[in-house]
C-alpha cells in the first residue's frame, strides 16, 4: 500500500504540486475578517441536521454528505470550507489525469490542472460548500471511464458509469443534462454499440435505484422540485439571450479558458487520432447550445462539461510547443492563464476588505446581478457572506426583552433560508426557539413549529405594513441592519415583535411560503 502511494505520488507530482498550491490558495480566503458562512451555507447546514431523502430545491446527497462530514469534524466555518477546499483539489489533479486518459503527456496534464486551478468559476465552487463541487467531480470521473470503455471496448464500466451517474441525480436533478448529453454523443460519435448493449441496460438501473428514494420522497410529497424549478427559471433566474450569454461565458471563464475549451472541441472533431474521442467535443458543444437556447443559465451551470474539451486544448498546446521555435508557447499559456486567476481571485473570493473589494470591482466594470433584481456593489458570492452576526444579534436582542411567559409562546421568523439558518447556527447559545420559514424547505419544517401567539420578525423595514396586516400590534424594536455591500434583499432589515395573528398560524405560514 505505501509502495503504491508512494509510486502514485511520484508518478503525479506536478499535478498534486499545483494542487496543493490550489487548495492553500482557496482555503486562505477562509481567514479574512469582515466575511463569514455564505447565505446557503446556512441552509446546508439545516439540512443536513434534518437528513432526509429529498428537500424542496435539491436532492439528498450534498447534505448527507455534511451530515457524516460535520458529525465527524463539526460545522464551523473552517471545517466545511477544508472540505471544499480539498474537494477543489482533488479536481485539479483528476482534470490533469483526463489529459492522460486521451494520451496528453506532461504539458498536456499541467495545462490541464491549471484550467481548474486558473479558472474563477472552479476557485468559487471550492471556496463554499455547496452542491457545485460535488457534480463537477462526479462529472470528471464519469468521463475518465467513459474514456476507458471507449479505449478498451469494456462495456462493463457502465455499472461504474451508472452508479456515478445515479450518485449525480442525487446530488442534483439538472445533472441529467451533462448524462443525456454523453448519451446522445456517444452514439452520434460512432459508438453507439456501447449504447445498444445490455451493459447499458444495467448501467440505466443502477443509476436508477440510487435516484429512486429521492422520487419516492418527491411523490410522497407532491413533486415540490418541479415547482421550485419552475418558479427559478421564470422568477429568479436572469434573462440570458444568446449574445448574452456568450459574453458571460467568455467573461466568466476568462478568454483563456473559453478558448482552450472551444479549440480542444473541435479539435476533438476534426483531429484523426481523435477521432475516439470526438465525443467529448459533441457533447461540449452540445451542452454549450442547450444552455444558450435555454435563455435563463448562468455562465457557471456549465462547469461540468468544460474539462471534456479543456483537455483536448492543452493536448493542441502541448503539440504545438513540441514543434521547433514553438516550445515558449506552453509557458506563455500557462503564465497568462495564471496572471488572469490572480487578478480575478479579489473579485470572486474574499481576499479584500468588503470597501476595497468594491473599489477594485469598479475597475473592471462588471455586471453583478446573478439573479434578477440583486445588484449589490460585490459579487453575490461575497456580498452574501457579510453581516450575519449583526442580523442574529438584533434577533437575540428582540427576543431577551421578552418577559420569561412572553418567551414561552413566541416564534422567531425569518424571510429566507439563509437568515433562518443563520438565526439557527449563531443564536444557539442565545436560546432561541425554533425559526420559522416559508422559504423552500424550511416551508415544511415549520409546519410543526406553529406555537405561540407572538412572532419576532427579522424582515426588511419595508414590509412592515404587511405585518399590520396579520397581527393586531406590531412594535418597531429599533433594531436595524444596514451595510452598503450586502445584496439587496439583505439590505435595511428590522427586528419588529409582532403579537396576536389575525389568522391561524398554518394560514400565516402558507402566505409566507415560497419555493424560490
Amino acid at each position: 500500500m505505501i509502495a503504491e502511494i508512494k509510486s502514485f505520488a511520484s508518478t503525479n507530482r506536478h499535478l498534486l504540486t499545483i494542487s496543493v498550491l490550489y487548495f492553500l490558495l482557496i482555503y486562505a480566503a477562509t481567514f479574512t475578517s469582515g466575511y463569514g458562512y455564505f447565505i446557503d451555507e446556512f441552509y446546508y447546514i439545516a439540512c443536513a441536521n434534518h437528513p432526509a431523502l429529498g428537500y424542496v430545491d435539491h436532492p439528498p446527497l450534498a447534505p448527507l454528505i455534511l451530515t457524516v462530514f460535520q458529525a465527524l469534524f463539526g460545522n464551523s466555518l473552517y471545517a466545511i470550507r477544508f472540505l471544499m477546499a480539498f474537494n477543489g483539489a482533488i479536481l485539479v489533479v483528476l482534470c490533469g489525469h483526463l489529459a492522460r486518459e486521451i494520451g496528453g503527456g506532461r504539458v498536456a496534464q499541467i495545462i490541464s490542472a491549471l484550467v481548474v486551478a486558473c479558472s474563477p468559476v472552479y476557485a468559487i465552487g471550492s471556496s463554499f460548500f455547496s452542491m457545485g463541487m460535488f457534480e463537477q467531480l462526479l462529472a470528471v470521473l464519469i468521463l475518465i471511464f467513459t474514456i476507458r470503455m471507449v479505449k478498451d471496448g469494456k462495456e462493463k464500466y457502465w455499472l461504474i458509469i451508472g452508479a456515478l451517474a445515479g450518485l449525480g441525480l442525487l446530488n442534483k436533478h439538472t445533472f441529467g443534462v451533462f448524462l443525456v448529453g454523453l448519451v446522445i454523443s456517444l452514439a452520434i460519435s460512432g459508438h453507439w454499440k456501447l449504447v445498444a448493449n445490455r451493459w447499458f441496460v444495467w448501467g440505466i438501473l443502477l443509476g436508477a435505484a440510487l435516484l429512486s428514494p429521492n422520487m419516492i420522497w418527491q411523490v410522497l410529497n407532491g413533486f415540490p422540485s418541479l415547482e421550485f424549478y419552475r418558479n427559478i427559471t421564470l422568477d429568479k433566474n436572469v434573462q440570458t439571450p444568446p449574445l448574452m450569454f456568450l459574453l458571460a461565458q467568455v467573461e466568466a471563464w476568462m478568454p483563456f479558458i473559453f478558448l482552450i475549451a472551444f479549440v480542444g472541441a473541435f479539435y476533438l472533431l476534426f483531429a484523426k487520432d481523435l477521432k475516439p474521442f470526438r465525443f467529448l467535443g459533441l457533447l461540449f458543444l452540445g451542452v454549450f447550445f442547450f444552455f444558450m437556447f435555454a435563455k435563463t443559465s448562468r455562465p457557471d451551470r456549465m462547469a461540468f462539461v468544460y474539462p471534456a474539451t479543456c483537455i483536448a486544448g492543452a493536448l493542441l498546446i502541448e503539440r504545438v510547443s513540441l514543434k521547433p521555435r514553438l516550445g515558449w508557447v506552453k509557458g506563455l499559456v500557462a503564465a497568462l492563464m495564471i496572471l488572469a486567476q490572480l487578478a480575478a481571485l479579489p473579485l470572486v473570493l474574499p481576499y479584500l476588505h468588503p470597501s476595497s473589494a468594491a473599489q477594485y470591482l469598479n475597475v473592471f466594470g462588471f455586471n453583478t446581478e446573478l439573479e434578477r433584481g440583486k445588484k449589490p456593489q460585490l459579487f453575490q458570492f461575497l456580498s452574501d457572506r457579510i453581516g450575519w452576526e449583526e442580523k442574529v444579534a438584533m434577533v437575540a436582542k428582540a427576543y431577551s426583552r421578552l418577559d420569561p411567559k412572553e418567551k414561552a409562546s413566541t416564534l422567531v421568523a425569518a424571510s429566507n433560508y439563509g437568515q433562518a439558518g443563520a438565526i439557527e447556527l449563531l443564536g444557539a447559545s442565545d436560546g432561541l426557539p425554533p425559526v420559522v420559514c416559508g422559504h423552500n424547505n424550511y416551508y415544511l419544517w415549520s409546519k410543526e413549529r406553529l406555537k405561540g401567539d407572538i412572532m419576532v420578525r427579522l424582515i426588511p423595514k419595508m414590509y412592515e405594513d404587511r405585518l399590520k396586516e396579520v397581527f393586531e400590534t406590531v412594535e418597531d424594536t429599533g433594531l436595524e441592519f444596514s451595510n452598503p455591500y450586502v445584496s439587496n434583499h439583505e439590505d435595511e432589515l428590522r427586528v419588529f415583535i409582532c403579537r396576536r395573528p389575525k389568522m391561524p398560524l398554518p394560514q400565516l405560514l402558507e402566505r409566507m411560503r415560497f419555493f424560490y
